[in-house]
């Protein structure tokens, strides 16, 4: 209880300061941005947009309820050490004093882990509170903090009511927004737009529907590049990258020029902006490996909707190829983790000639289903021994999919042990 009443003590400190901060950039543009995946693309890719208009500053690995305040301070945590606290602490009030650096826009990830203080949305609108609110998405990524406001047992069911209150834990953000805001919303997904009654502002609706003002016409992933073909006021927009990007990129980027539209920022300005655009790093790059092998690191995270994108990506990419899939645990899904994982099965056997498998869930749920379908399964509980395993298994015709949670299973160390330029490292 001591430890809890501190940490708010200290979260309330750091909030107050931030809002303080804020207050000397009262003229700047606040973009928030929320969904269970894809926030930090839409954030970058805004950014890209907005620099040819002025000054930006975005959250960078920051969206949380002590990380947001931290980066309106341009305070930056060391190790989250008591001592390191302590020194934040400490530096905050000279922050105030000394910091006086102008932007034009903020733009700010807003992640919610649950429904309850300090994690909700509601804490975070307590620090900032923006004008122009982006909505990506709901899933069942951290979803274990609402597991115990769902009783049904049935697991389709509990996901689907899991996903619908986090669609409305997040969807708060679009309602905090008076009638001189600008929400982006994708419309693809009911339990978002259920919603959308309530909300005041002026809605800019994103989506494949037909109904989306700013439409998904198109998303054409080959092994060349990926090309979007987006619709607005009966004029037809693409969108075209030498990456391999995911077919989600297409509301990212959808989202990111109706932000600019909001803005005054028309869409072929936005299109010639986001032409320079690169994924961030373990989010679907693209890399070279060893023995003329290539490689998607997608290591920075994993979701049920994410981790089966990536499968079918695979699949479509890699058709002539030796398709690889070395794949971690999912996790902070709470009691959703089994179904999940046992889904995960089905979905790797769609989509890959082998798969490695490392965690206890997916050894727990995955590992078994796929035996019994006699998939060509392996699973290591030590990477060292995985690494070595991938070694062997690699040619020049393999095409190799990395994709985990971050949390506890760093993946990004088998993409490092099979790189063909070891200087690629620094990009994972």
């Amino acid at each position: 209880m001591l430890k809890k009443f501190i940490s708010s003590i200290i979260l309330e400190y750091f909030r107050l300061c931030a809002r303080l901060q804020l207050r000397k950039n009262r003229a700047a543009t606040i973009i928030g941005i929320t969904g269970s995946a894809g926030k930090t693309s839409a954030r970058l890719a805004i950014v890209q947009i907005l620099k040819t208009r002025g000054v930006v500053k975005h959250s960078s690995h920051a969206n949380s309820e002590s990380g947001i305040p931290l980066n309106i301070l341009d305070l930056h945590p060391l190790s989250y050490s008591s001592l390191d606290w302590l020194r934040l602490i400490v530096l905050a009030p000279w922050q105030l004093l000394t910091n006086w650096d102008r932007y034009n826009y903020y733009v700010v990830e807003m992640g919610i882990d649950s429904p309850n203080y300090p994690k909700n949305m509601d804490y975070l609108l307590s620090i900032v509170h923006p004008h122009i609110a982006m909505v990506l998405n709901a899933d069942l990524s951290h979803s274990g903090r609402f597991d115990h406001l769902v009783r049904d047992v049935n697991p389709t069911r509990r996901a689907r009511k899991l996903i619908n209150l986090i669609a409305k834990e997040k969807m708060k953000l679009a309602l905090s927004l008076n009638q001189s805001g600008v929400v982006v919303v994708n419309i693809d997904q009911a339990e978002l737009v259920s919603e959308l009654r309530g909300v005041k502002a002026r809605q800019i609706t994103i989506g494949k529907s037909v109904r989306a003002q700013f439409r998904i016409v198109s998303a054409r992933i080959t092994s060349v590049g990926s090309r979007f073909t987006y619709g607005y006021q009966s004029q037809k927009y693409e969108l075209k990258f030498n990456d391999i990007l995911s077919p989600s990129y297409s509301y990212t980027f959808a989202g990111a020029i109706a932000v600019g539209t909001a803005m005054g920022i028309s869409p072929r300005v936005s299109l010639e902006a986001l032409s320079l655009y690169h994924s961030p790093a373990g989010r679907m790059r693209t890399f070279k490996g060893i023995k003329g092998s290539n490689i998607i690191d997608s290591t920075y995270n994993a979701n049920p909707a994410g981790m089966q994108e990536a499968l079918k990506l695979l699949a479509s990419l890699g058709a002539k190829k030796h398709k690889i899939a070395v794949i971690g645990d999912m996790r902070e899904l709470g009691l959703s983790s089994k179904l999940a994982h046992k889904q995960l099965a089905d979905w790797v056997d769609d989509s890959c000639d082998e798969v490695l498998l490392f965690g206890d869930l997916i050894h727990e749920y995955t590992l078994p289903v796929l035996q019994e379908q006699q998939f060509s399964v392996h699973h290591f509980a030590r990477m060292s021994d995985l690494i070595i395993f991938l070694l062997s298994r690699i040619t020049s015709n393999s095409l190799v999919l990395i994709k985990g949670s971050q949390n506890h299973i760093l993946l990004e160390r088998a993409v490092e042990a099979i790189l063909a330029d070891p200087a690629d490292a620094k990009n994972i």
